[in-house]
């Protein structure tokens, strides 16, 4: 037995294999760039919804670093913001009982709660030790009564990429099922046309 093959080249298949190229990585930043802006869109989602901070101040911190199609492609979903304090959004209530004669039985507490209640996380709870002072919650820290921290909720940096928080692994499940359908659908239109 003995195989012969015969090579015919259309001047086509050369243009096309010329054009490859420039073609493909266009395309595929685009594609790159398009899953990077639903990460983002559904990021915002996730992040105002287990964090209760409105969808709006987590979408204006959070934006899309575009890939271009040189040597590295690369797009970022990047969230820029200081930690956000529990008086922000956690609606802080504390109350002070200064009287201890108020409910008419002498020697009553002078506070009748623990520390400042807030809500963060969308969970409504008493921080310990904590007080509202300044319009902020506060907590003492260490020995000395001049040193106050500033009690904070979510930072939403940490909300996006931390892996221990729950938008990190969504985020991955969904790269898996979108990002490469997404950039090849840009690819095969670029090389269709």
């Amino acid at each position: 037995m003995k195989v012969t093959a015969q090579v015919h080249q259309a001047k086509g298949f050369e243009t096309f294999l010329s054009s490859f190229g420039t073609v493909m990585r266009p395309a595929a930043a685009m594609g790159l760039n398009e899953h990077a802006q639903e990460q983002r869109r559904q990021s915002v989602v996730r992040i105002a919804q287990y964090t209760g901070v409105p969808q709006g101040r987590v979408g204006s911190k959070t934006r899309v670093i575009k890939a271009g199609s040189g040597e590295v492609m690369e797009a970022k979903v990047r969230t820029s913001d200081v930690a956000i304090p529990l008086a922000e959004y956690g609606n802080p209530v504390w109350v002070r009982d200064l009287n201890p004669m108020a409910d008419g039985k002498r020697g009553g507490s002078v506070s009748s709660m623990k520390g400042a209640e807030a809500t963060g996380w969308n969970v409504r709870r008493q921080f310990v030790g904590a007080f509202i002072a300044k319009g902020q919650v506060l907590v003492r820290k260490g020995n000395g009564r001049g040193k106050l921290k500033v009690l904070s909720m979510a930072v939403l940096a940490n909300e996006l990429a931390k892996p221990t928080r729950p938008n990190t692994a969504a985020a991955e499940v969904y790269a898996a099922l979108d990002l490469q359908k997404r950039v090849l659908r840009h690819v095969i239109r670029a090389l269709g046309s």
